[in-house]
Order: C-alpha cells, then structure tokens, then sequence
C-alpha cells in the first residue's frame, strides 16, 4: 500500500496543475460511474419494481375486496332465495293460486291466458313463473290483482308488468304480467 502512495505522489510531481485536474475529475467519474453501476442503478431498479408491484398488490386488494362485496350480496340473496323457497308448502300449485286470485280480483273472466313456465336455478333451485295476459281491465282492479299476488304468504313476485290503454276504449287497459317464485328441487 506504502508503495502505491509513493507512486502516486512521484507520478502527480511530475504533472501540471492542468493534468492533475484532469486525471482528479477522471478519477472522480470513474468512482461514480462504478458506484452507479454496483450500488445505486440496482437500488433504483429494485425501487422502481417494488413501487410497481405495491400497485398492482394495491389493485388485487381492491379487487379482493369488491369480490368480498359481491360474495356478501350474493349470500344475502342465496339465504333470502332459499328462505322463500323453504316457505312454499308441498303441493302448492301456482296456476291454481293465481286462479284463485283472479276470483278475489274479480277480474277472472277478464283473464285471457295464463302460461307456466319452469327455469333451473342452479342444482337446487328453480324459478317457476306464470305468464298472464288479462284484457279489458281498468286500472283498479289490476293494481287490487298486484296487491293480492304480492301480499300472499307465498313468495310470490312481480316480475315484470307491462299495461297498454286500449285503442277502442281509452278506460281500459290490456296489460301482460309475470308472477314468479322459487322453489328447492327435490
């Protein structure tokens, strides 16, 4: 080590003050490019890959998160699916019922077609709905109907209702309506 420093110090005697600046700054590069080589292009590196993976765990949290959300929601609607279905009793006949209530609405006669219809839900459930086409009706009597239907102990539910005025006579409506529930396949 002793020998390297008398070297340097008899090799920076015989140099200017011009060159002794100039082989200084060199050296002075060549220590940063070295350091920035070895210790800190590696750290900004690691840095930059840290920050992009801390988003992208950011995101799949978020994500994890409204999975969560939407697990919860589908759950609710699972145990709310599954307690109405529990509530249909055996040999509960819809097209009967919905007779029935067309009787209280006193709007039977005014019933054109009634349809059934069976969708699977899944392996344990299924939604049965019933198509009705009433004709002639005035608007009374078809909300007393609705009320009936929803307001049975059955899960019973409007699925869609759509009304239109006839033509030959503004008073009356012809409107179509489509009851479903659910119920557990045995």
């Amino acid at each position: 080590m002793k020998n390297i420093v008398n070297y340097i110090n008899k090799l920076s005697s015989r140099l200017n003050p011009r060159e002794k600046a100039i082989v200084i700054f060199g050296a002075i590069g060549a220590i940063a490019i070295i350091a920035y080589g070895t210790v800190i292009g590696p750290m900004t590196d690691r840095y930059t890959t840290l920050l992009r993976m801390t988003k992208q765990k950011e995101e799949q949290y978020k994500n994890l998160v409204k999975l969560k959300e939407e697990y919860a929601v589908m759950k609710k609607e699972y145990t709310e699916l599954d307690k109405g279905a529990s509530r249909t009793k055996e040999g509960f006949s819809p097209l009967t019922f919905m007779e029935n209530v067309s009787t209280q609405a006193k709007i039977r006669d005014k019933v054109v077609s009634m349809k059934p219809r069976v969708i699977p839900i899944g392996e344990n459930f299924r939604e049965s709905s019933i198509e009705i086409k009433i004709e002639r009706v005035v608007l009374e009597q078809l909300t007393t109907y609705l009320n009936y239907i929803e307001s049975s102990v059955y899960p019973l539910k409007v699925k869609t209702l759509h009304m239109k005025s006839r033509f030959d006579d503004p008073g009356l409506m012809d409107a179509s309506v489509v009851v479903s529930f659910y119920e557990k396949v045995k």
